[in-house]
């Protein structure tokens, strides 16, 4: 899997999944199509988080505030680097989108992300997935990113994460019943 690729060990792990009934070029395509428009939930979060001062709009796939790591046919991952526990959360002094310079960083006090989305066939219909992954570039970090993921896991970005796999089904599912 590709989230081995760029983070092999985690101190943290969220992971969604949702049968699509449709094949898994169609779910896949749906998922790289989806709009922030589409996510209201996300949206809310997002104008949250931000203190209102960032609203998404379009392609998820192209306007995503985490940036793309690799992507194949079916998968993709995306990574950043950031002390996420402040209010407006600090970025690495990493160039967005290098995979080698995301994977080689170690400087203490920091949170490493990644979060991978995949679809695998499965019967007649698809798997899709997303998970992630936390690790922390020291003890400090990972006891203090521990009480922010409390507050986020579920609340945050797991309702996020389930709003994309939802929006996927609800793209293609009845366009799979109709066929």
């Amino acid at each position: 899997m590709e989230l081995d690729r760029f983070m092999p060990e985690h101190d943290f792990r969220s992971v969604y999944s949702r049968r699509i009934a449709a094949d898994p070029a169609t779910a896949w395509r749906a998922f790289q199509e989806l709009t922030a428009e589409e996510l209201h939930i996300t949206q809310m979060l997002t104008g949250i988080r931000s203190l209102g001062t960032l609203r998404l709009s379009g392609r998820v796939s192209e306007t995503a505030p985490v940036p793309l790591l690799a992507r194949d046919e079916l998968a993709e991952v995306r990574g950043k680097i950031a002390k996420f526990w402040y209010v407006r959360p600090e970025v690495a002094p990493v160039p967005d989108g290098d995979p080698a310079a995301f994977r080689d960083f170690t400087e203490p006090g920091w949170a490493k992300t990644v979060t991978g989305a995949r679809v695998v066939a499965d019967g007649d219909g698809s798997l899709m997935t997303i998970e992630t992954r936390v690790r922390c570039t020291d003890e400090r970090s990972r006891l203090i990113f521990g009480a922010y993921w409390l507050a986020i896991r579920a609340g945050g970005a797991g309702l996020v994460r389930l709003e994309m796999l939802q929006a996927v089904a609800r793209r293609v599912e009845p366009v799979a019943a109709a066929a």
